[in-house]
């Protein structure tokens, strides 16, 4: 029996029907099953041939994505340990404990935050840190606390703007301190760093101020209308829509709007967006099984059993991930940016380039010398 096809030359599309039920070589192979279900078993194989043929390479793309899903956002998340290195060392710069080399203006900061994969500033990740991150990541209970955005803007700016602030008035949360952040100062004594003085950027934003024109002159406002906004959403918009149904449109539509808001009630749920999430999460999770634990909510055990999977995958990923960043490390080559997370700015020096601007223009203005030694 030959059983070794031709394959010097691949034909152009899958064999058809009627030449799989006239292979003489297929029918060999089937003599010893019983004949009842012969011809069908080559019309399905005929049918496999061609799906193979014409989905066959997406197949593997997605077997390639569901083995190998969690090691792009582990490289990701991995780069959190050298925002938060940068955090710190930007934290001593601007109270004048250190110098950096390169670093003039607080926008530097922003810069390399914007391009960390390349930032000329800092040390490689070392073991110890990965491993902190790899605890940090055991006891997290929620992924959406993997923020990957660089860690200090919304500090910074809650500490030059407090009026900003719009969280509730808790000491916990009061400068906006990611959970990463907060489980790094625990574990390396680094807390101390978020209540320094930033005197650098006080000294800038006063040179910023300065560069701002003087506001033109305004007429004087028009006398205050006592009348009340009218609500576009909430509450009262809908409030609203009901006197306006009831008073000027068919009933039928009152009655509609009312189930309209009812559907819209079951949507707003807590879960509405993370249980979709979760779900398809524990369908990409393989053949292995994923532990649910008890909950009044079958809902929210999902969620819960999702993110736990989700996060354990994440550090299961992390020692291949982070293997392939020390060999780049060591023979200098340049990290790759995924195409979904390009930097902010295309140029390096995006927010220094600005920020130089009007760091001149205020002290041109303030009657100081146009450099930045001050």
């Amino acid at each position: 029996m030959t059983d070794s096809p031709d394959l010097s030359q691949e034909p152009p599309g899958p064999r058809s029907e009627a030449d799989i039920l006239a292979d003489p070589r297929l029918r060999e192979w089937l003599a010893s099953y019983q004949p009842l279900f012969h011809e069908l078993f080559l019309r399905n194989y005929a049918t496999l041939l061609q799906q193979l043929h014409t989905h066959g390479k997406q197949y593997e793309k997605d077997l390639e994505y569901l083995l190998h899903q969690h090691e792009e956002p582990a490289a990701e998340h991995l780069w959190l340990i050298q925002h938060q290195k940068l955090f710190d060392l930007e934290c001593q710069w601007r109270a004048g404990l250190v110098t950096v080399p390169g670093a003039q203006l607080t926008s530097n900061f922003e810069d390399w935050h914007d391009h960390i994969r390349a930032c000329p500033v800092l040390t490689p990740i070392s073991p110890e840190e990965l491993a902190l991150f790899d605890a940090f990541l055991a006891q997290l209970t929620d992924p959406d606390e993997l923020s990957d955005s660089h860690l200090s803007s919304d500090f910074w700016l809650h500490r030059r703007y407090r009026s900003l602030r719009t969280r509730a008035q808790d000491p916990d949360e009061a400068d906006d301190l990611t959970e990463w952040t907060q489980f790094w100062d625990l574990h390396r004594g680094t807390g101390y760093l978020r209540s320094l003085p930033d005197v650098r950027g006080d000294l800038e934003f006063h040179y910023e101020k300065a560069s701002r024109k003087p506001a033109k002159a305004t007429p004087a406002p028009a006398p205050p209308d006592p009348r009340p906004q009218v609500p576009t959403y909430g509450p009262e918009y809908n409030q609203l829509v009901r006197e306006l149904l009831r008073r000027y449109e068919p009933a039928r539509l009152l009655r509609q709007f009312e189930a309209r808001q009812q559907l819209t009630a079951y949507d707003a749920a807590e879960d509405s967006l993370t249980l979709p999430l979760a779900l398809e999460r524990l369908q990409n999770a393989g053949p292995g099984l994923v532990p649910i634990q008890a909950h009044a909510d079958w809902r929210q055990a999902i969620i819960q059993a999702a993110n736990r999977h989700y996060l354990d995958q994440l550090r299961a990923a992390l020692p291949q991930v982070y293997e392939a960043y020390r060999q780049r490390e060591t023979l200098g080559i340049a990290h790759p940016t995924p195409d979904d997370d390009a930097p902010h700015s295309p140029h390096p020096d995006e927010f220094f380039n600005e920020q130089k601007k009007r760091i001149l223009k205020g002290r041109r203005q303030l009657g100081e010398p146009e450099n930045l030694d001050f």
